[in-house]
């Protein structure tokens, strides 16, 4: 009886698990477009595929709006001299000693927020693959 059950009940496990969501809600939802928000909405919109999205978004330094880049050329002497990480770094201690006036922080929440619009809603193969997953922690 119990290898008649076995062969009854299909290997979800075993089987490839087939990802049905888009590559711009793979992007929004890997924590690398957490830490670089408003890169990951350019290559969103430009319609990078995931796998080397995430990649540039692993490899990049934070990205500035244009807002932030705006403000900080008329501020800062030598910005366009800096380099990314530089660049970064300038703006967000002038945010935090000038109370955002460069919008980095405002510009940051602004990306994570239209990044939420690209996630999906869990599909039921999401779910499956959740249930196997609790069933193998216990």
């Amino acid at each position: 009886m119990a290898r008649i059950n076995e062969l009854s009940e299909p290997e979800l496990e075993d089987s490839p698990a087939v990802d049905s969501h888009s590559n711009a809600h793979r992007i929004a939802v890997s924590q690398e477009a957490k830490n670089n928000p408003v890169l990951a909405l350019k290559l969103i919109q430009r319609g990078e595929k995931s796998k080397k999205a995430i990649r540039l978004l692993a490899d990049s330094y934070r990205n500035l709006s244009m807002f932030t880049q705006r403000r900080m050329e008329k501020v800062c002497p030598g910005w366009e001299c800096l380099d990314d990480e530089d660049k970064n770094l300038e703006a967000f201690n002038y945010s935090l000693w000038n109370n955002d006036e460069n919008g980095y922080r405002a510009g940051f929440r602004a990306a994570i927020t239209a990044l939420e619009k690209y996630v999906e809603q869990p599909t039921l193969q999401d779910m499956n693959n959740l249930m196997i997953k609790l069933r193998g922690l216990s």
